[in-house]
């Protein structure tokens, strides 16, 4: 809850301005035209954080320092300044803000920047309760999410002079379409058609759906290594490794059992049957040969591997030996050796960072690469006939590995029992190959139960989410809540005798307007004539609303700013002869009056949770709760901003 204590204007020379009003009350500022009435509005709204200052230019723009408001909160009190904007700017970041349960109005030499716009509507948003709500517009919409502040709100607690008697608007800046739009998108939160904690079942909501997708990623990749149905590719293996003899088991089993049995016939040793075979000892003679001759194969392999190696590189030792004593030979052309660091050609001395090898020195090398590529030369051959043996060898080996093969072959072949032993033996093999292909080609799979069980819990709490914030479910509470509201909206409109407050009334959320459903057709507030049912409309559609608001306990102030509702009417302060009858006075009096009488009635029915300041010119003498409710009358030079200020 919030509502407005005092309205503060501070001077330039260090003077105030205070006009109080009363908690849960009305508050009737009457006077006349271009006293500031109307800067009354810019002023509440810019220091509930506008964007920009709408104060209109002029004495109350220039002779003004500070706005401030003293404002009444569920916590306590609060105190909130904001600095007029200075030359021609649109705004000002300095604002000042204290709290506390029971304020005095700060003298201007206390005012200073405490935070800016940003920390004051944060601040605002928390002192009305308004929860973190983010509407999100529906999926193939271009609009960005949008969270409820203090300024949507607000929209619901301000009439201005030129928006109260508007036929085609309805609430407080929606005649920009993208205001409109706001309050469009927001209108079921501060209704309470979006629950409080709408915003974090929504977050739930994305939760959840993250982490079902994250288990069915999981399960399906579970699903697509076990195969088909999770478990065609196992029972193959099984069925070929049981077909062998290398397992008993059945394939009634789970995956992840199956799975184990399949590394135990991985790791298991294959028996050999030919091993009792007490009467095929030439056959075992022979396999055991073989085995002898493929490993005597491949160490002959492996030598001559070696040998053919270092042939290589002492072949390209002796190159390499041979070109550098080509190029020492060239030593042979001096002499002898010269006596100190000179140069052997012309003899010449040279310097001793210049020096070089010695004649002796050189043709020392020359005959220590010759003597060892000499050995070298003289040790290939030997390397060449080491090669040509181990070559030799081999290919004998090969010779006895084919005649072992086609002994074993005709063996086999004269034995059906041997025939089908070898055969077992190579099946088996063969299984246990494609078995080991198989497990470790697929990565280690948990037991999934408990994922699938955590899969049904959050399908339902899913089901159960979405329930709560679709966009079925919150049309059905706006609807409910609409039709509660458009109660007291056809009772307020028959009190003071609207056009078509005999036809059901309702608040079209779509339009943002009034609409009359008569026995013909729906008749928008834009269709119904007459400034006087505009501002009557404009009136009854926000006390319905805020008898909703306070009822319902919504986040929205409590307090509603009407400027000049009679302006619809001939002035009720005329007198006859001014263009108008006495009768056509009397009439607009007993409107106007009806109006106030309205507000009233309302503000008693809510026992002090709502209050309503109205700016306006008439004052009715014979009114005594007009009278009660009158602040302050501005005329014979009382204005908003004394005329003795001076202009910054």
């Amino acid at each position: 809850m919030i509502q407005i204590r005092a309205v503060v204007l501070y001077s330039h020379d260090e003077r105030q301005r205070i006009i109080p009003f009363k908690i849960g009350k009305a508050n009737i500022i009457s006077g006349d035209s271009r006293t500031g009435k109307s800067a009354m509005l810019g002023i509440i709204e810019y220091c509930f954080g506008s964007s920009t200052c709408d104060v209109p230019e002029g004495k109350v723009r220039r002779n003004v320092s500070w706005f401030g408001l003293l404002l009444q909160t569920q916590q306590g009190q609060a105190f909130v300044a904001r600095q007029v904007p200075l030359g021609e700017r649109k705004s000002n970041e300095a604002v000042y803000i204290e709290t506390g349960q029971i304020l005095e109005v700060p003298p201007v030499s206390s005012l200073r920047q405490t935070t800016n716009r940003e920390g004051l509507r944060a601040l605002l948003n928390s002192w009305v309760g308004l929860s973190d709500y983010l509407h999100e517009p529906p999926q193939g919409q271009t609009r960005a999410p949008l969270a409820a502040t203090m300024s949507h709100a607000l929209t619901y607690c301000l009439q201005s002079q030129n928006e109260i008697a508007q036929r085609n608007h309805l609430f407080h800046g929606s005649h920009d379409r993208f205001v409109a739009q706001a309050i469009k998108d927001t209108l079921p939160y501060f209704l309470g058609a979006v629950s409080d904690d709408y915003v974090a079942k929504r977050q739930q909501l994305k939760l959840v759906r993250s982490e079902i997708r994250q288990i069915e990623r999981r399960l399906s990749e579970a699903a697509s290594i076990s195969g088909d149905g999770g478990v065609t590719r196992a029972d193959t293996l099984l069925e070929e490794a049981k077909a062998a003899g290398l397992t008993s088991v059945s394939g009634k089993i789970p995956w992840h059992e199956k799975i184990e049995i399949l590394h135990q016939i991985q790791n298991q040793q294959i028996p050999n049957p030919l091993i009792e075979m007490s009467d095929e000892e030439e056959f075992q003679r022979l396999t055991a040969e073989r085995r002898e001759l493929l490993q005597e194969h491949q160490s002959l392999r492996a030598t001559l591997d070696r040998a053919k190696a270092f042939e290589g590189s002492s072949k390209g030792f002796s190159v390499e030996a041979n070109e550098h004593a080509a190029r020492l030979n060239a030593v042979s052309v001096f002499g002898v050796d010269s006596a100190g660091n000179s140069c052997p050609l012309c003899s010449q001395e040279l310097p001793a960072e210049s020096l070089t090898p010695s004649l002796d020195d050189l043709r020392e090398a020359q005959e220590y690469i010759a003597e060892r590529s000499g050995a070298m030369d003289s040790a290939t051959p030997r390397i060449e006939s080491a090669i040509q043996e181990v070559e030799t060898k081999l290919t004998e080996v090969r010779q006895k590995i084919d005649d072992n093969r086609t002994l074993l072959t005709a063996l086999k072949k004269s034995n059906q029992r041997l025939q089908l032993a070898s055969d077992t033996d190579a099946r088996r093999a063969m299984v246990v190959g494609r078995i080991s292909l198989y497990v470790e080609n697929i990565p280690d799979v948990p037991d999934l139960s408990e994922q699938q069980e955590r899969l049904n819990e959050l399908t339902d709490l899913q089901q159960e989410l979405e329930e709560a914030v679709s966009a079925d479910v919150i049309q059905q509470k706006l609807d409910s809540c609409l039709s509660n509201i458009n109660r007291f909206l056809s009772d307020y409109a028959s009190k003071v005798d609207l056009e078509y407050s005999d036809s059901p009334l309702r608040l079209d959320p779509r339009a943002l307007s009034v609409v009359a459903d008569t026995a013909e057709r729906p008749v928008p507030m834009s269709e119904i004539g007459s400034g006087e049912n505009h501002v009557g409309y404009h009136i009854v559609a926000h006390l319905a609303l805020h008898t909703w608001f306070v009822t319902r306990k919504r986040p929205v102030p409590s307090f509603l700013l009407l400027d000049q509702p009679s302006q619809a009417h001939f002035s009720p302060d005329a007198t006859p002869g001014e263009g108008a009858t006495q009768e056509k006075i009397d009439a607009d009096r007993r409107a106007v009056k009806r109006l106030y009488s309205l507000i009233f009635d309302v503000i008693d029915q809510l026992d002090g949770k709502l209050q309503v300041i109205i700016t306006d010119h008439p004052d009715f003498n014979d009114d005594p709760r007009f009278q009660a409710a009158l602040r302050e009358r501005w005329r014979n030079g009382v204005k908003l901003v004394p005329e003795d200020w001076p202009r910054n």
